[in-house]
């Protein structure tokens, strides 16, 4: 997979972490998965059409989810995931999907973005496609994320 992918969705997270004041993100381990699995217990899937299509994946566990919703929702303590923090995790994954489509846009590479999908559970694992895909774990003040870019180029 080609750099230029990976860097614009890791330069979106950044931008959407600092626009909401949640703290900078230091990239960890890049690996590749043979399909596109997903580890955390809240994971939220945005699927993408285009010169790019696959999907994108961001994996939590859920006290990261929690943090991160409360600080999208002006410092409202989330306790549990409900149907408000859930929106708020969408619209999060939403804004990178959309912030890496308007960098890829300027090399170029158009993509269309759907709604976010988010699936949660103690114990889930999703298997989203069988397609290769690139894991980047990521490291935040509020937890830690694994974004999972499974693209057909």
């Amino acid at each position: 997979m080609n750099e230029k992918y990976v860097n614009s969705f890791i330069n979106s997270i950044t931008g959407v972490f600092a626009s909401f004041g949640l703290g900078e993100i230091v990239r960890g381990s890049i690996y590749k998965k043979d399909s596109f699995t997903c580890r955390y217990n809240l994971t939220t899937i945005i699927s993408l059409s285009g010169n790019i299509k696959g999907n994108v994946a961001l994996s939590m566990p859920y006290d990261t989810a929690r943090k991160i919703a409360s600080v999208m929702m002006m410092g409202m303590e989330v306790t549990e995931i409900d149907e408000i923090s859930v929106s708020a995790l969408g619209e999060m994954a939403n804004m990178v999907c959309g912030q890496a489509a308007i960098e890829l846009s300027s090399q170029n590479v158009s993509i269309d973005i759907t709604p976010p999908t988010i699936i949660h559970g103690d114990k889930m694992k999703a298997y989203i496609s069988q397609v290769e895909t690139i894991a980047v774990e990521i490291s935040s003040s509020l937890g830690s994320i694994e974004l999972n870019l499974g693209l057909e180029i």
